[in-house]
């Protein structure tokens, strides 16, 4: 996949959307959603048009943030090995693992 707007293309076909779907799903324009897919968004793909894709589409959102350069590999570096396969967990065991991270970091400062 070259960029966003490829990528993004491909997991609304994917999901069997038109760009009408998508705009009565989210609220996104077809217009802004067009502009996108077709890389002519000069300013950047908006955050939270990324969430609402993300959600809609069933796409993880860190790696759309990270096609669209708001995240990259080197502040991500400090999470990769804690979170792996996070998204495998129910949101109780999440729950419980956050519950022990707190308890073993207890007391310790950031540096």
């Amino acid at each position: 996949m070259n960029n966003i707007g490829d990528f993004l293309r491909k997991a609304r076909e994917e999901n069997g959307l038109s760009l009408k779907d998508v705009q009565v799903k989210t609220g996104i324009s077809n217009s802004v959603l067009s502009r996108i897919e077709n890389n002519k968004n000069q300013s950047g793909v908006n955050p939270t048009v990324l969430r609402s894709l993300s959600k809609l589409y069933g796409c993880n959102l860190i790696e759309l943030f990270i096609m669209a350069g708001y995240l990259d590999d080197e502040a991500l570096s400090s999470y990769k090995q804690v979170f792996h396969n996070a998204d495998l967990l129910t949101d109780d065991e999440r729950k419980n693992t956050q519950e022990q991270i707190d308890l073993f970091t207890k007391g310790r400062k950031k540096q």
